[in-house]
This record gives structure tokens, C-alpha cells and sequence, in this order.
């Protein structure tokens, strides 16, 4: 049976065809998808970012960490001055001294308005405010700060001139002259009715805030006044008398005191000024600082012996001392309590077993041979300072505060300094190599430094660049802080003949290891060229140098401290000028070009 092939069948191609609903469902789809994906990658991108569109006082930070934006704003927004400021009352006007008063934005709380923007409230919220920030944008207005101690000080100045005691009534025989009320005026409540206003005024306007008066009247009855000589009775006529006990103190207010402080009986007021003005003086009398007692460690024995005992100071309490005067003028005595605390001392030897000085800490020296004898003293007469100077946990040491004034009057001699752009004599020179070395032992001890400053130029005394430290009393000093939870006593070794000075710290050694770098030296400059100056002292032809070239540079050591199981590195920076060399040359010598002049 023969089979017949038949040709395969071809259907035709279905064509979809769109419809533009279709091609409108597909764009949004798409449009969707992309809106998705940004939203997706702006979250993603903004997760610890201030939004796109936000700013603080017209200063944009989109996309700025909070850090950033603190840094970007404490820059760009300027402190602000106060609008003139005056105080009324009974229709008179004070203008408050306000030229200083400036206001500084509160940058913090700004950055933090800004960063909320768009992540607060639900998701849809959210979205809602960032859209918003990105297409009309969000300006956070930054709270304004004004110094209310600058305010209270302003405030002061005008009560001082407004203020004035109630004028007693008098009697001349059968004839009475009317007494005058006076006035008193209510700081505290002026000094927060201007603040309230700073902070919901235009702060390009003119600012009235009413003075918080207090009226004083005088009292009733007149005083009787001598018709012969014309002399008023005082208003107290007995002395009101302050006495210690304890110490054996005996002070009085005399009664003309009584009435230049006392603005009115009933109801009392006192003026608080005069008052503290007198108790103040008092105080200076009175008032005796503790003394610390100074140590000495033997390491031999780890023990610790006293060498000045301390001894406890008294001072003046003042505001007791005020609210017993007030009482008893109110109760009408004629004696008081003159209220004197013992200050106890920091250092007190009483309490040596419990201050954990048991062995060395951390040790640093530097080198002087070669000195000069003036020098030389002064390196000695500075490191006696410290003698057994001990510093409490927690204390800030101050080299200043020990080494107390650089001067011929505290045993200092003349000797070498640095002075503006050379080398003078000057009082104290070698007293930089004291905090010099101190500053090394401290540094190698891993203790926190709290001011330190390198010298103008490198100073060849010190060795290697970058680990010296200046002072200068009583403005540039040297300090830093006792971190290691005990007592630190500091022990100056000076070896005059060998030339060399050494601090000692002693006390309980901290659980750290401390790790100094070499210095790091860049941006060298070369030291400009030599000056010529013209000396009447030297003999013709005579030459005599006084200044030797310095490089200029910036040294960088890196302290690496490794304790309870964290490491820290701190950095430390010291630029010094390039110094040129001086010379002194005899008068009509041939002097080279320096290219500065002379």
C-alpha cells in the first residue's frame, strides 16, 4: 500500500498588538520601579546623612554626616550681635552696656533638627517630609545662645546706678523734712526677663524690657536731728558685732557701715554688693591657704618619709556669714557668727599609707653640660621647686602654680632666653630645661597632657626635636593630668657636674605600656640669612657671633599607650621657626648684605 506524503502545514504568526492602556500600564511599571530604586538607593545612601534639600540658617548640609555638618556650620554661622537692650521703669529708660553681648548659634541641636528631617513618623511620613526637602527644600532656623553672665554683669552696671537707700525723714525741733523712698533692684528676675526676650524678639529690633524694681520706704517714724549741731542720730547707733570662737576672731560693722548697707529696716533689704564688698576684705585677712605636705621616696626600702608637714588653711564662708548678718539685723542683735571653715590640704601626711606611692613610674632626663654658670643655677633653683611636690589622683598639675614667678626676687639670675625673633638676656633662662625634662617623664609615663607648647625654634639643649616643652610665667605654662588613681610624687635629681637633670615620678605604675616614636620630620626650611648688628663695645675688626642657624621644620611623635586591653595612639605636632645667625660686629665694619637689612 503506497503512502502519500503531505506537505507540512504552516500557520500564521499571532501578533499581539498593543494598546497604548498597554504601553501606559508598562511605564509606570517601570516609572515605579525606578522610584523604587532611588527611594531603595536614597535611603540606603542617606542611612547616616541629613537629607538632600535640608539646611540650617540658609547654610546647606544635604548629604553631610552630623559630624560634617557641626564642622561646616561652627564655621559658616557667625556669632550674632545683641539688638540695643534698655530697662524702663516709672518712665525712665537705662540702655544696658550691651556692645560686647553677641549671640552664637546652637549648632549642635540645629545638626540634630536636621538630621530628623525625613526619619521621624511612620514610612510614608518619612517619605513625604524627604520629598519635600528635595524639592522646596527645609531651612532649620538655629536656636540663639547669649551669655547670661555677660547679661547679669550689664545688668549689674545699671542697678548699681539705679539702686538707692530710702532717705530718713528728719526732725529739727517742731519741723519735719518728708523722708524719700528708695529703690532696690531684683537682678535674677532682670536677668531672666532680658534673656526671655532675646529669645522671642526680632533680633534686628530694639529690645525694652521693664527693670524688676523693688520700692523702698522709709520708715515712719522721723529722725530726731541735734538743733545745735545739726547732726542726725544714727540710724543704728551700736556696732554689730562678728565673732569666731574657734579662731579667735573678732570683727564689727560699725553703724555708718550698717547704714550705707542696709537700704531699709522694715522690711529689711540689704545691699548685697556693699555687704560681700566688706566681708571680702575680711576674707583677705582671714582666709590662710592649707600647705601640702612635700614627700620623699626611698626606693631602697619603698618608703615614704615627709620632709614639710602639711598643715590645714581656714577661709572665710562668706554667704553664711551674710544670712547671719541679715538675721540679726532682722532680729534686732547686736552679735553674729563670723562663719571660718578649716580647708583641709590635698597632700595631707596624715593619709601617706593610703596613697599607693610604693615605686617608680616613669622617669625622664635631659642634658646640660656646658652651661653657663647662671644657667646652671637656674636649673637647680627651678628643680628645687619641685622637691617633693605630690599630685592627687584626678589633680591637673600646673608647673606655673609650683615654680610660682621667673623672677631675680624668687632666686632666679639672669641668663639666656628666648626673646620675640633672638636670643636675650633675660631672668630664668634654663628654667625650659626643668619642664623640658619634666614634660619627658610625664610623656613617658602615658599621662594626659593638658597644655604644652614646643619652642619657637629648636633648641639644641634638649636633643632630638619634638619632645621639649616652653613655659613662660605667668601665661605659657605646662600641665597635665594624674590619671593613674593614686598619689604621684615628683622627684627632681639634678647632677651639676655630670650635667644632667632627671625627674622621678613615684606612686602605683598604671597597668599600660607606652610606646614613643622617633620624630618624624617634614616641611624643613632653611634658616634665613645671617644679620649684622653694630656693637659700640668691640674693638675694630672685632666679630662676635651671638645667634646660631636653626632649621625650621614640623616634627610629628606618635605615643602609643596599651591599656586594659585597648590601644590609643595620641599625636603630637611641633613646629619650630628657621632661626638666623646674628653677629656683632665693631662700628665702621664692612657689613654683608643679609637681605633684610641690619
Amino acid at each position: 500500500m503506497q503512502s502519500t506524503l503531505h506537505p507540512p502545514t504552516h500557520r500564521p504568526a499571532v501578533r499581539i498588538r498593543r494598546t497604548p492602556l498597554d504601553f501606559a500600564a508598562i511605564f509606570s511599571a517601570m516609572l515605579l520601579t525606578t522610584i523604587l530604586i532611588a527611594v531603595i538607593f536614597g535611603q540606603f545612601w542617606h542611612a547616616d546623612r541629613v537629607f538632600t534639600g535640608v539646611s540650617v540658617d540658609g547654610v546647606p548640609i544635604s548629604g553631610l554626616t552630623r559630624a560634617a555638618a557641626v564642622e561646616k556650620l561652627s564655621l559658616r554661622l557667625a556669632t550674632q550681635p545683641a539688638p540695643p537692650i534698655s530697662l524702663t521703669y516709672g518712665g525712665e529708660q537705662w540702655p544696658l552696656p550691651t556692645a560686647q553681648l553677641r549671640s552664637s548659634a546652637d549648632v549642635m541641636d540645629a545638626v540634630n533638627q536636621a538630621y530628623l528631617v525625613g526619619r521621624q513618623g511612620n514610612f510614608s511620613r518619612r517619605l513625604s517630609e524627604q520629598l519635600v526637602a528635595a524639592l522646596r527644600g527645609v531651612d532649620i532656623a538655629p536656636a540663639r545662645e547669649f551669655d547670661a553672665a555677660q547679661i547679669r554683669y550689664a545688668v549689674d552696671q545699671v542697678a548699681s546706678s539705679v539702686r538707692r537707700p530710702a532717705r530718713l525723714a528728719t526732725r529739727v525741733g517742731d519741723v519735719i523734712a518728708p523722708g524719700q523712698p528708695g529703690m532696690d533692684v531684683d537682678v535674677n528676675a532682670t536677668v531672666d526677663a532680658v534673656l526671655a526676650a532675646l529669645e522671642t524678639s526680632d533680633l534686628d529690633s530694639p529690645i525694652t524690657v521693664p527693670l524688676a524694681a523693688i520700692p523702698l520706704l522709709p520708715p515712719a517714724e522721723p529722725v530726731v536731728v541735734d538743733a545745735m549741731t545739726g547732726t542726725a542720730a544714727a540710724a543704728f547707733a551700736q556696732p554689730l558685732l562678728l565673732r569666731n570662737a574657734t579662731y579667735g576672731l573678732d570683727m564689727a560693722l560699725d553703724p555708718g557701715t550698717l547704714d550705707e548697707i542696709v537700704f531699709s529696716r522694715d522690711p529689711l533689704r540689704l545691699d548685697k554688693d556693699a555687704l560681700a564688698q566688706q566681708l571680702t576684705l575680711w576674707a583677705e585677712q582671714i582666709d590662710i591657704p592649707a600647705r601640702d605636705a612635700r614627700l620623699r621616696f626611698n626606693p631602697a626600702v619603698g618608703g615614704v618619709s615627709v620632709i614639710q608637714p602639711s598643715q590645714p588653711g581656714r577661709a572665710l564662708d562668706i554667704e553664711a556669714t551674710t544670712a547671719n548678718i541679715e538675721a540679726a539685723l532682722l532680729n534686732g542683735d547686736d552679735q553674729a557668727e563670723l562663719v571660718v571653715t578649716e580647708v583641709q590640704p590635698k597632700v595631707d601626711d596624715r593619709n601617706i599609707a593610703a596613697m599607693g606611692i610604693k615605686e617608680l613610674v616613669a622617669t625622664g632626663s635631659t642634658y646640660f653640660a656646658g652651661s653657663s654658670a647662671a644657667r646652671i643655677h637656674n636649673i637647680e633653683i627651678g628643680a628645687e621647686k619641685f622637691d617633693g611636690v605630690v599630685v592627687p589622683p584626678g589633680e591637673v598639675f600646673s608647673f606655673n602654680e609650683v615654680v610660682e614667678d621667673v623672677s631675680s626676687a624668687n632666686g632666679f639670675d639672669d641668663s639666656l632666653i628666648i626673646w620675640g625673633d633672638r636670643t636675650a638676656v633675660g631672668v630664668g633662662g634654663g628654667v625650659c630645661q626643668v619642664s623640658t625634662t619634666l614634660f619627658r617623664s610625664v610623656y613617658a609615663a602615658g599621662l594626659p597632657l593638658v597644655e604644652r607648647y614646643n619652642h619657637g625654634y629648636v633648641v639644641s639643649w634638649y636633643g632630638e626635636p619634638g619632645l621639649d616643652a616652653t613655659i613662660y610665667t605667668p601665661t605659657v605654662d605646662f600641665r597635665w593630668k594624674n590619671d593613674t588613681g593614686n598619689y604621684l610624687l615628683v622627684e627632681p635629681v639634678v647632677d651639676s657636674a655630670a650635667g644632667v637633670i632627671t625627674f622621678n615620678l613615684y606612686g602605683t605604675k598604671p597597668d599600660r605600656e607606652v610606646i614613643i616614636s622617633d620624630p618624624v620630620i617634614t616641611d624643613r626650611k632653611p634658616p634665613p640669612p645671617p644679620a649684622y648688628q653694630v656693637d659700640e663695645s668691640l674693638a675694630p675688626g672685632q666679630q662676635k657671633q651671638v645667634e646660631w642657624p636653626k632649621e625650621g621644620m614640623t616634627t610629628t611623635v606618635e605615643r602609643t599607650i596599651i591599656e586594659n586591653g585597648e590601644t590609643r595612639t595620641e599625636t603630637l605636632v611641633s613646629t619650630y621657626q628657621p632661626w638666623r645667625a646674628v653677629y656683632l660686629v665693631a662700628p665702621g665694619a664692612l657689613i654683608e648684605d643679609s637681605g633684610e637689612g641690619n
